[in-house]
């Protein structure tokens, strides 16, 4: 069973409480709240009555803007390791010869195994959707949907930043989101690669590796998305999500958003274990539209509208 509780501690402070730890949500049920846990500060923002909400990994930001100012950047956090590196090859040299030495310059940090630990993560977000196949009786009221909503994006726990747009469609009991997704280079590049000897290394991904994991991520994150939505709308009996990226127009230049899938989630498809389905396989079986090439690049498409729901 999933659990997950929510304490208020405060006006506008609240404790939150799930397997994977505790988080304070700060400025809960205002335009703009702060979640603090154990993946991180996410800022949340939305503009109450358009249906506009928006997630971005605030201490990520931070760490990059101001890291070479303070000391703790990505330069300085290279140059630390360089050192530490050298410092090892060094004394593994000196007590077991250069061939040892080269086999322990080769093993990962523990920082690069945290790393590729949460890159894993990142990709594999659908295995972090919900069972809400239960709906709950009554009528879809979109002001209440629309709260209920930006109450859980404030608290949302996700290890990848997104911004959706929704429209309730009360009368279909239906919800309209568009998910605007990662862009592909944002993807984790690297991966852990097993040598003959044992050894464990860090190796760099082929396209059709990239392709693969950025499929298996923006579909898993429409999942995730999907299935918390219905759980804090139980009156909802279908959530259609319109994802979409950035891609720079080949004539004029200009960065514009093209959507590369659109899939109509039926309360029902959410039953147990259907986490463990590739989110690709999962929305293959319903009723989706999307293109993807022999190459793994997704083809701009045609989302859904309210009147083909």
């Amino acid at each position: 069973m999933r659990f997950r509780k929510s304490v208020k501690v405060a006006k506008g402070v609240k404790l939150n409480l799930s397997k994977t730890g505790a988080s304070f949500t700060l400025g809960s049920g205002s335009p703009i709240s702060l979640n603090l846990g154990t993946k991180g500060a996410y800022l949340n923002w939305s503009i109450p009555g358009t249906g506009v909400y928006d997630r971005v990994r605030l201490d990520k930001v931070l760490k990059e803007k101001l890291g070479g100012v303070f000391g703790f950047g990505k330069a300085a956090a290279e140059e630390e390791e360089a050192s530490t590196k050298s410092a090892d090859k060094k004394s593994a040299a000196k007590s077991a010869g250069k061939k040892t030495a080269k086999k322990e310059s080769a093993r990962p940090s523990d920082a690069e195994m945290e790393a590729i630990a949460q890159e894993i993560a990142l990709i594999n977000i659908h295995q972090q959707a919900i069972d809400v196949s239960k709906k709950a009786s009554g009528a879809l009221n979109a002001q209440r949907a629309e709260a209920e909503i930006e109450e859980w994006l404030g608290e949302s726990e996700a290890p990848i930043e997104f911004a959706v747009q929704t429209e309730v469609l009360e009368e279909k009991k239906a919800i309209m989101i568009d998910l605007d997704l990662p862009e592909i280079e944002d993807m984790p590049q690297n991966t852990l690669s097993e040598l003959a000897d044992g050894t464990i290394k860090i190796k760099k991904k082929t396209k059709k590796q990239q392709y693969e994991d950025y499929r298996t991520c923006v579909f898993g994150l429409g999942e995730y998305v999907a299935s918390h939505v219905f759980a804090v709308v139980p009156q909802a009996e279908k959530i259609v999500v319109s994802a979409y990226t950035q891609r720079r127009d080949e004539k004029t230049g200009d960065l514009l958003d093209v959507f590369i899938y659109s899939v109509i989630f039926e309360r029902g498809a959410f039953a147990k274990d259907y986490q463990e389905k590739n989110p690709y396989d999962f929305c293959q079986d319903l009723k989706s539209r999307f293109y993807v090439l022999s190459s793994g690049v997704m083809k701009e498409i045609a989302p859904y509208e309210a009147e083909e729901i």
